[in-house]
Formats: C-alpha cells, sequence, structure tokens
C-alpha cells in the first residue's frame, strides 16, 4: 500500500514589521568607474558604464576586431582637419555614462587630448551579439551627447545602420533621439556627414 507524501506546511510566519531593508545595486558614477580603472580591475576585460551602471563586455572576435580596423582605417582618410579617430576608448556622457565606442570621430588631436571627450563628429558601433543595445540604450545616449551622426556595423545582417539628425523628444522623457535613421546594404554607398563627397561601400567595411 502507498502512502502520499505530503509536503510540509507553509510557514505562516508573517514578515517583520518595519526596518526592513532592501538590497539596492550601486549606482556608479563617471568618477568611481575612472577610479576602477586606474586601480587595474579592467586590464583584461572591455567594460562600459551605462545609466551607472556596470557592464562586462563580449570578447571581440576576429570578424569584429576585422571590421572595426577596416572602418579605422576609412575614418582616418576622410577625418576632418582638427580631428582625429579614438579606437576603442572612453567617452563621457553626463555623471554616469560612459558608453566605451568602438570608433569615435572628435576634436583635437592625440598629444592635446588630456581628458576623456563629451563631444564626437561621428561615433561608430560594430555589432555582433550587441545590437540590440547598440541600437536603442546607446542611439540614445548618443543623440543625447549631441553627436549628429551614429552609425552601427551590422554583421549579423552585414548592414551599416546610420542614425542622423539628434532631437529632443516631446517635453517631460527628458531624453533624446535621432530623427533619421536609414540602413544600407552591403552594396551600398554611404559617406559621413563631414565627408560628404567621399563615400565607402558598405561592403569595404564588412569582414
Amino acid at each position: 500500500m502507498s502512502t502520499a507524501i505530503r509536503p510540509p506546511a507553509l510557514a505562516t510566519t508573517p514578515p517583520p514589521r518595519g526596518g526592513a531593508h532592501r538590497l539596492a545595486p550601486h549606482h556608479w558614477t563617471i568618477g568611481e568607474y575612472r577610479q576602477l580603472a586606474r586601480a587595474g580591475l579592467f586590464h583584461d576585460v572591455k567594460t562600459m558604464l551605462l545609466h551607472g551602471e556596470l557592464y562586462v563586455m563580449p570578447m571581440p572576435n576576429p570578424p569584429h576586431d576585422m571590421a572595426l580596423n577596416l572602418t579605422y582605417e576609412f575614418l582616418r582618410v576622410v577625418c576632418p582637419a582638427g580631428h582625429y579617430v579614438r579606437n576603442q576608448q572612453g567617452f563621457d556622457i553626463g555623471t554616469d555614462n560612459d558608453p566605451g565606442p568602438d570608433l569615435a570621430v572628435v576634436l583635437g588631436s592625440i598629444r592635446s587630448t588630456t581628458t576623456t571627450p563629451t563631444r564626437a563628429a561621428l561615433i561608430v558601433e560594430v555589432a555582433d551579439t550587441t545590437l540590440f543595445t547598440d541600437t536603442t540604450t546607446k542611439a540614445e545616449l548618443y543623440a543625447t551627447a549631441g553627436v549628429p551622426e551614429y552609425w552601427v556595423i551590422d554583421l549579423e545582417h552585414r548592414q551599416l545602420r546610420v542614425f542622423r539628425d539628434p532631437q529632443p523628444l516631446p517635453a517631460g522623457l527628458g531624453a533624446t533621439a535621432y530623427r533619421t535613421h536609414a540602413t544600407f546594404g552591403s552594396t551600398d554607398h554611404v559617406s559621413t556627414l563631414f565627408a560628404p563627397t567621399v563615400s565607402v561601400s558598405v561592403s569595404d567595411l564588412l569582414p
């Protein structure tokens, strides 16, 4: 004869009143983030800070690196006077954001830049596993920073997504978005806003 095994009765003790403390994640500032970097905590990983939250990025793979290098070489050619191309370096937005863009065309020169830039003529992200974040959270951040042009190289679909014309969203939302979005296929040609007469085939930016 089998005997049914019943689970123990649920505890009926009510939760304690008052004094309850909910754990909350730490909201990192740019200053704290920089201190962690200087202390060597990120020496073997790539990180970014988005809205005070610290993220460890996936390790780059050969297709990502190839697209990054191909695009870097193109931007070096068309880079406007008085600007230079930063490769996977910091970019401060407000007090709690450093999205760590793959490429950024910024004012100044390598030797004259002593602080992390807050403005850019163009930012580029190479997306393999990060497409959603690159086209949503990061796009909003770059628009908020007033970056006039933002490129996302979509490796999976072999496309280039171009965002332009940052505009404030309706009052009360406290955010900015790009008004113009365009998607270019591998056979299309595209040029930057700062060098409109020099175009590049999207396929030349892809691995």
